[in-house]
């Protein structure tokens, strides 16, 4: 795999996981998004979906898909995306 398409995908793995984890996004619709999925945070789901590092490993499996990527692949970038948010932090 070319290791600028690597970086580019964890990138965007980062910054969309952020998004749905942290951030308001666009129209707060991830904050509404958090709040009317399960705002007591009582189910996987809910907790999930402020887990930075359980939303960037289900992403992640997006560009793996579409660059038709391995396994070893698909969780290199979803580590990769978690190295971007330690770093950015």
């Amino acid at each position: 795999m070319n290791l600028a398409l690597l970086l580019v995908a964890s990138f965007a793995v980062w910054r969309v996981s952020r998004m749905v984890t942290i951030e308001e996004g666009p129209f707060s619709v991830f904050s509404w998004l958090r709040g009317h999925i399960d705002p007591l945070q009582q189910t996987w789901i809910g907790r999930g979906i402020s887990c930075l590092p359980c939303v960037s490993f289900w992403l992640a499996l997006i560009p793996a898909l579409l660059l038709q990527l391995s396994v070893i692949e698909w969780i290199g970038i979803a580590g990769a995306a978690l190295l971007i948010n330690r770093w950015a932090a």
